[in-house]
């Protein structure tokens, strides 16, 4: 108290002032903030995957919606792959919704950003439920919200989901083994909403977050510890249950796909000095050609600066604050941004050895999603901390606060000096010597608000003075670089604009033929620079690439996904593997346009290549490594020759190649159907993926559908005049949609019965 001035309102009162309706505002309003365009629909994301990734599946999901069916397969990319069992395509995710009922270039923004909200408010109330104090969760939530990380996984719509449930899904589960029906039925929900978003690097690391949690709480507690170990498999069993007509078909796509333990290795990792980054965002960072920033050695993330206000709280729990949570979380917090280091730091590379499905993470720089989630908890727990430490320990607390932002101050003026004594070329030492300052200049305001906190005694002065830091903190992350995900004016995704620009003739279609980038163009064009966000979009769709194609219904012989038929992308493999694709193969696969070397939006035609079905041809049987050596060959020629595996020698009568007609009538995303007149037997050859989900008919009689050259469809069909029929019938996913269905019968039947039970 100064003076006769009024009785000092108890600081636990001015720290409870931030409710969750008033953070929820304060959210909304920074969020709008930074995007207000978004939000308004005036323009909408486009930096590098959100343009050619996200965005297109989204429109491929929305297309299939309004067509009304469920998007199985796609046969516009790899020669035709799995669609909804890549899982990141968000196909059964409730909230797609959002974007599937709304004007799509305005929604997928709107879609992202309320999940960015989504995960501020889940760790303002995680926060909350570990600290028991609403201003030190408001700090969690805006760390959490605004952090580089998160800012930049807008770009992943499938990410920025994931990431928004995942302090959600910690906490309900930590309530649900804590026991309590309602906290089961919430934790159920949220696990299967983030099992649902696919992204499976975040699920693995909230699940992995969660089981290290329950062992830590499982140590110290009494009998009751395998209760809470029966409570947290029941949680992730129903949550499975839920997801299940999602997780079948990824799970059995997976088996089937390129990936095995193998796949990854420690590409795109962090730098040996890329935790300087935490505190330092622009040390030894180049400029890209839009603007932006990114960190040399992986092409992941531009940047997961958490804030430096945000990190030395972090770092000041775990020197000051003694409780188990804060070392089991700093534990998990450093083995992640080590792994995080790939080969750098040795760890990663030992433990891959050791335990091989470690490469599922397919880019160790991954790991650091973790500490993105867990420096705002520990910066939370020290800040309630140090709101509650009683007045005769205060001097000494304060002073090594004080001594610990001194070191920090220079540890920070240490970069800027190795940024001008080891220039990385490329990188600005001037650019990271300003950002430096700068962010030293946020840090010695936020260490000094916090510590001038407890000696405001007017009560008029303690909320400003709390929103005050709370402003400091959000202008520190927002002022650490350009801001993350630049947006572009929304009719750059206009659908057919490619065909009116391009004039193929004919125009690529389904059934008929495809488009093919060389080797070059495929190499080149994620490194293509840039100077305007417009140009950043339409320049890939021009040339067709990665997943744009979707947006014009251009079928191309490949795409941008996560898991294809194995067997199909060795055979795609070869069409890179010399300067000039092997002529054969491409006109097997429907090639009737390709790049013109050293420029990729221009395209010439191969007037010589096949349609999408064939018949006629010789079959021959032979091994994979003796059919992958002939397809390659400069003369072969699907015209004559089809490849047969040897297990077909036996049950195939076509001996010669025979002439005969055939007829497309129908050649959809889940159904093929010809029409086939001959004298003898034939082959009947499509060139789309082997997939074990398609089953084959002749005149309505089931037949087998054979694997043909290494990686695609073939049927024998018998004299006369006959119809054929491929159908697409994912049979895990109606399996999965039955256990799902099941699962959420039994979640609305426990649900209603305790409502009843609460309103009695």
């Amino acid at each position: 108290m100064v003076g006769n001035g009024p009785e000092p309102v108890p600081r636990q009162a001015a720290d409870d002032w931030l409710t969750p309706r008033r953070f929820a505002a304060l959210l909304g309003v920074l969020i709008f903030a930074v995007y207000p365009e978004v939000l308004t629909g005036q323009a909408t994301f486009f930096h590098r995957d959100f343009a050619v990734f996200g965005y297109p599946l989204a429109f491929y999901h929305r297309e299939s919606f309004w067509r009304g069916e469920m998007p199985l397969w796609n046969p516009l990319n790899y020669c035709g792959l799995p669609f909804l069992a890549q899982w990141n395509t968000l196909t059964l995710y409730p909230l797609s919704l959002i974007y599937l009922l709304l004007p799509l270039s305005w929604s997928l923004g709107l879609f992202s950003l309320i999940h960015l909200f989504l995960a501020g408010m889940g760790m303002y109330f995680l926060a909350h439920r570990w600290t028991e104090n609403r201003f030190a969760a408001g700090v969690a939530g805006l760390g959490f919200a605004f952090g580089a990380l998160m800012l930049n996984c807008l770009m992943w719509p499938n990410n920025i989901a994931a990431l928004g449930w995942l302090p959600w899904v910690v906490l309900c589960t930590e309530r649900a083994w804590q026991g309590g029906r309602r906290w089961l039925l919430a934790a159920v929900l949220t696990g299967a909403l983030e099992m649902l978003s696919g992204a499976p690097e975040v699920i693995l690391l909230t699940w992995g977050l969660l089981g290290t949690m329950l062992l830590g709480e499982m140590v110290r507690a009494g009998a009751g510890r395998w209760r809470m170990a029966l409570r947290f498999v029941g949680v992730g069993l129903w949550v499975a249950a839920l997801a299940a007509a999602q997780l079948l078909p990824f799970l059995d796509l997976l088996a089937h796909s390129q990936r095995d333990t193998g796949f990854a290795d420690s590409v795109w990792s962090m730098p040996a000095w890329g935790w300087a980054n935490l505190i330092a965002p622009m040390f030894r960072m180049y400029r890209t050609s839009l603007g932006a920033y990114a960190q040399p050695g992986q092409y992941w993330i531009p940047s997961y600066y958490p804030g430096g206000g945000v990190v030395a709280l972090a770092l000041l729990a775990l020197l000051l604050v003694r409780r188990r949570v804060v070392w089991l979380l700093g534990a998990l917090t450093l083995l992640c941004l080590v792994l995080a280091l790939g080969e750098h730091g040795l760890l990663y590379s030992a433990l891959k050895r050791a335990l091989p499905l470690l490469g599922f993470m397919r880019y160790p720089v991954k790991f650091v999603m973790l500490p993105a989630v867990l420096l705002p908890l520990l910066a939370a727990i020290f800040l309630a901390r140090c709101l509650a430490v009683p007045q005769p320990y205060w001097p000494r607390f304060s002073r090594r606060v004080l001594m610990f932002g001194g070191v920090l101050v220079a540890i920070t003026a240490g970069l800027i000096w190795a940024a001008f004594r080891y220039p990385l070329p490329g990188a600005s030492a001037e650019v990271a010597a300003r950002n430096g300052v700068l962010r030293a200049a946020f840090l010695v305001l936020i260490l000094g608000g916090i510590l001038a906190l407890p000696r405001i005694h007017r009560p008029r002065w303690e909320v400003p003075a709390r929103l005050g830091l709370l402003a400091l903190l959000w202008l520190d992350a927002m002022t650490a670089g350009p801001r993350p995900n630049p947006t572009v004016l929304r009719w750059v995704y206009e659908p057919n604009l490619v065909c009116q620009e391009l004039h193929l003739t004919p125009q690529p279609a389904i059934a008929e033929s495809r488009t093919m980038l060389n080797g070059q163009a495929e190499a080149s064009l994620p490194l293509a620079p840039m100077t305007n966000a417009t140009d950043e979009v339409l320049y890939p769709r021009l040339a067709i690439y990665a997943n744009a194609n979707l947006l014009d219904s251009l079928p191309k012989v490949v795409g941008m996904y996560s898991l294809f038929p194995r067997e199909t992308g060795e055979v795609l493999a070869m069409l890179w593997g010399t300067p000039e694709p092997p002529q054969g193969l491409a006109d097997f696969l429907a090639v009737s346009h390709m790049n013109v070397p050293g420029r990729v939006t221009e395209w010439q035609a191969r007037p010589r290549h096949l349609p999408w079905v064939t018949v006629g041809a010789k079959p021959v049987f032979a091994e994979s490594a003796a059919t992958l050596a002939a397809l390659s060959a400069p003369d072969f020629d699907a015209r004559h020759t089809v490849f047969l595996r040897p297990e077909a020698r036996g049950l195939v009568t076509v001996s010669n190649a025979s002439p005969a007609k055939v007829c497309v009538q129908e050649f959809s995303a889940h159904k093929v159907r010809f029409e086939v007149e001959v004298s003898q037997p034939v082959m009947a050859v499509i060139a789309q993926s082997y997939y074990h989900n398609w089953r084959a008919a002749v005149d309505g009689h089931p037949t087998r559908l054979w694997r043909a050259n290494h990686a695609f469809q073939a049927v024998e069909v018998p004299p006369g005049k006959r119809q054929v029929t491929l159908v697409y019938q994912d049979r895990p996913f109606y399996c999965g949609a039955v256990i799902s269905l099941a699962a959420a019968g039994g979640w609305l039947i426990f649900w209603f019965r305790g409502r009843s039970q609460r309103l009695r």
